[in-house]
């Protein structure tokens, strides 16, 4: 066994990585027989790493290495999710970036004799067979790290011929430099290859291979690289049964790696980053004379920390929708109208008034982020809940529908914006949607575009009466805290968090086949009072998950 020094780079696998099994020419845990009865088992489409995977990838690998790096292309979402593999496609723009990229991070890792050294694991070179021992070591447990798996020896053999020209040509640090970049270059690092068996004939059902299995719970789970543990597990072929897999998930969900997943699927999910976009830069002065960019930035980070912190904390999905938990700074403590933290700059926990907010549709990035810079729409707001939180997507306006903000005429006195969107959307054509629609906006026109609590709209009281359609808890309920309450117990809404939970795991929708995959978990997730972790435990011991069926070539 080679001897690896301990250094900085998460890379560097230690002694007992290798022991097992992570070593030159180790051989792949042989596939179990495909299994005979029928199981709901989708496609398995190639997946590239989204821009989030990516980059955090490159984080955990280098955790010392911090580059100024260029921006990526847009992933392009589908459903709001921008891990869908159907619009992976490469392009030559991308490829660049990533040239530039594994070259910015290789010149970082390598930047002095001391830095390679920590890198690779060997402290000198001079002699030939010393040069060659620590190149091994490097395409061992370096490529293991990058590749998620043991090299096979064609990988081997062709990266150690790379580095000895290499060498031969600059030196031996200029080698561990061009190696490097080499490998984040690879589609065995940009793609989530997963080996299918060449002896087992197309349709059959297998298990996924050990070391995919390892990509897939670190990609779904942390959105990032396997860690040592689930190397370990892959090599000891350990993530096979659904008691190995569920312990390894339960593990990673108490992981703060976790945190990462838990806010990009419901910032994505929710749209909970639309406030960040230009449009939502200013309010105007009627709405908040104040607003900043910092706070619309702080609108997005007060989300993330209510997020991420109760969902660490074992809270559940209804949660997430009724916590009067917030962590403010001086912007956001001024658009609750709470106290201030002493530091306004510093970020504090506090308990929201309780007949004010609840959880995140009452949260100053969703009002905002669903608001005109002008005011509120309630359609807007109502759009949001019905295709994010049901998975409703509304019917398209009719033709010749004037979209723009009601404008009240002076000679008719106060109006508040409810009675313009009253007054605009009253036809028959136009209530065959707005009835819902409305019907949940209205009940948020307690807050205002900038997401500020309000009673009065131009003077006037402001009426946030609501009405619920077309959900298992349809009914009039009264402001935003009591929408928040219905939808929390709504089956219908835990039944859209399984199916976009789904779409999210597997980068794809479900398939007809795997519909009663999907409504059993929904009702579980229902029964478990929304327990999170019980659910995403459930999606990746499915047969959907850790299974794969062989297509044909």
């Amino acid at each position: 066994m080679i001897e690896c020094q301990r250094a900085r780079s998460v890379y560097r696998l230690t002694a007992l990585l290798v022991a097992s099994g992570l070593g030159v020419g180790c051989s792949l845990q042989p596939p179990q027989a495909p299994l005979q009865e029928p199981v709901a088992v989708g496609p398995a489409p190639l997946r590239r790493l989204s821009n989030r995977e990516y980059l955090n990838a490159l984080a955990d690998l280098f955790p010392d290495q911090h580059p100024t790096l260029p921006e990526l292309p847009n992933d392009t979402p589908v459903a709001g999710f921008e891990n869908a593999a159907e619009t992976q496609q490469p392009s030559d723009l991308r490829i660049a970036r990533y040239q530039t990229i594994a070259d910015l991070y290789a010149q970082a890792a390598t930047v002095d004799t001391d830095a390679v050294r920590a890198l690779v694991g060997c402290s000198d070179w001079s002699l030939p067979t010393q040069a060659a021992t620590c190149a091994a070591q490097m395409m061992t447990l370096i490529g293991a790290r990058i590749f998620r798996r043991p090299l096979d020896r064609e990988e081997q053999d062709r990266f150690t011929a790379r580095f000895a020209a290499w060498a031969a040509a600059i030196d031996f640090e200029g080698a561990v430099r061009l190696t490097l970049s080499a490998m984040l270059q690879s589609p065995q690092f940009l793609y989530r290859l997963e080996p299918a068996p060449a002896t087992i004939a197309p349709g059959s059902i297998v298990p996924v291979e050990p070391y995919a299995m390892a990509s897939r719970l670190s990609f779904f789970l942390w959105e990032s690289v396997p860690d040592d543990a689930l190397l370990r597990a892959a090599a000891a072929d350990e993530l096979r049964t659904v008691e190995q897999i569920g312990d390894q998930a339960r593990r990673m969900l108490g992981d703060d790696r976790a945190r990462r997943l838990y806010w990009d699927f419901h910032r994505q999910w929710l749209g909970l980053d639309r406030i960040l976009t230009d449009e939502h830069l200013v309010r105007t002065p009627e709405v908040d004379p104040l607003w900043t960019a910092a706070s619309q930035s702080s609108a997005a980070q007060e989300t993330r920390l209510l997020v991420e912190n109760v969902l660490m904390d074992g809270g559940t999905f209804p949660d997430l929708l009724l916590s009067g938990r917030a962590w403010v700074n001086g912007e956001v403590a001024r658009i609750y109208g709470v106290t201030p933290p002493s530091d306004p700059t510093a970020w504090s926990e506090v308990s929201l008034p309780s007949t004010e907010r609840a959880g995140l549709l009452t949260r100053a990035s969703f009002l905002a982020g669903y608001s005109h810079r002008g005011g509120t729409s309630p359609p807007v707001r109502g759009n949001a809940i019905l295709l994010r939180l049901l998975c409703q997507p509304p019917l398209s306006p009719p033709p010749g529908a004037d979209l723009s903000m009601p404008v009240g005429d002076p000679a008719s006195g106060p109006q508040t914006n409810r009675e313009l969107f009253e007054a605009r959307t009253s036809p028959p054509a136009c209530q065959a949607c707005h009835a819902t629609l409305n019907g949940f906006g209205f009940g948020l026109e307690s807050y205002s575009a900038s997401g500020a609590h309000q009673i009065l709209d131009n003077g006037l009281p402001v009426d946030a009466r609501g009405q619920i359609n077309g959900t298992d808890v349809d009914g009039p309920f009264q402001g935003g805290i009591e929408l928040s309450q219905a939808l929390a117990g709504s089956a219908v809404v835990h039944h859209c968090a399984t199916e976009r939970w789904i779409r999210y795991a597997l980068g794809r929708a479900a398939v007809d086949a795997e519909g009663p995959l999907v409504e059993a978990l929904a009702a579980t997730f229902l029964a478990s009072g929304g327990d999170l972790r019980q659910l995403l435990v459930g999606i990746v011991t499915a047969p959907t998950f850790r299974m794969r069926r062989i297509e044909a070539n």
